[in-house]
């Protein structure tokens, strides 16, 4: 799949058949998702279904958790998303899971940034203060699939909103927006590990049943899908499991929280913590990285949060 009204495509397929354990996109960020604090500004209809599905984190569970619009709509149908984090973007997901005959014929995403908060007032045209810049032009969807477009550069602008809009109408159960968040630099103390400063989890031993990106959402979450970063069940008594994770940006440590909520019985035994510094993008790739032990082995309770000095 790629871009017909240009002869050099903007984008590609990152997923053609639909159940890659990983991708080109993989290594992303979802920044418009509601774990990451992204929300629904506006919709021009929801007459079927709410706009404000398109940002669960959780995957689609039919044609009632899904963006639906009338039919016979002359021009086209959009909504307005803020993102979680302002942020580059790489390439999306368009969800049509669910919906198998409603899923709209085609879909186009634009972007833009707008500096003030208090300036981001969608009009009745789905228009902001600023001009919105074509990130993705229309293309063709199909219902009851996934489409994992990628753009083929990563744009070099950062966006705070993204406009999706539906040709003619229909609908889409979700639409993942993948990207690196940009924030501005902090003065005093901060959560270097949080996604919406910039953080990222780079490698875990294993997440089956719970995504290692979960580690690093803000605040406590309420959707099982993001309650956690959970392993599979190990049958020996000195098997460990780890993870990985690249602060936002290098820093003196002060403090670290270890958050068990809401897991009573699937907490970990115990758990350390380590540090380093280095410029790769994987410090296990770097053979002059030297890891410190910050926080020895402590004994973890459920439910609960652990602060260690």
């Amino acid at each position: 799949m790629g871009n017909s009204q240009s002869s050099l495509p903007t984008y590609y397929n990152a997923d053609p058949s639909n159940d890659a354990h990983t991708h080109s996109l993989s290594g992303y960020i979802d920044l418009a998702s509601s774990a990451m604090g992204a929300s629904v500004v506006r919709a021009s209809d929801e007459k079927f279904g709410a706009a404000s599905n398109l940002v669960k984190a959780s995957a689609p569970e039919g044609q009632s958790d899904a963006w639906v619009t009338r039919r016979h709509n002359p021009t086209a149908d959009w909504a307005v998303i803020r993102l979680g984090s302002t942020g580059t973007i790489a390439g999306f997901d368009i969800d049509t899971r669910g919906l198998d005959g409603d899923q709209a014929a085609a879909v186009s995403i634009q972007g833009c940034m707008v500096p003030d908060e208090e300036d981001a007032v969608v009009d009745g045209d789905g228009d902001l203060p600023v001009a919105w810049e074509d990130l993705l032009p229309k293309v063709e969807v199909s219902g009851n699939s996934r489409h994992q477009l990628a753009l083929w550069t990563p744009t070099a602008a950062t966006f705070s909103h993204v406009r999706i809009t539906l040709h003619p109408d229909g609908g889409v159960a979700r639409l993942r927006v993948y990207g690196t968040v940009v924030a501005e630099p902090t003065e005093g103390e901060c959560d270097l590990a949080c996604a919406t400063t910039g953080a990222r989890v780079i490698a875990a031993s294993n997440d089956r049943l719970g995504s290692k990106d979960n580690l690093i959402l803000p605040g406590l979450s309420t959707d099982p899908s993001t309650q956690g970063w959970k392993t599979r069940r190990a049958h020996s008594a000195d098997h460990s499991d780890w993870a990985i994770v690249r602060l936002a940006e290098p820093g003196f440590l002060t403090r670290i929280a270890i958050d068990t909520r809401p897991y009573d019985g699937d907490q970990p035994v115990a758990a350390s913590v380590q540090a380093c510094y280095s410029e790769h993008a994987n410090p296990e790739r770097d053979s002059e990285c030297f890891w410190y032990q910050i926080a020895p082995r402590t004994e973890l309770n459920a439910n609960k949060l652990h602060e260690l000095d």
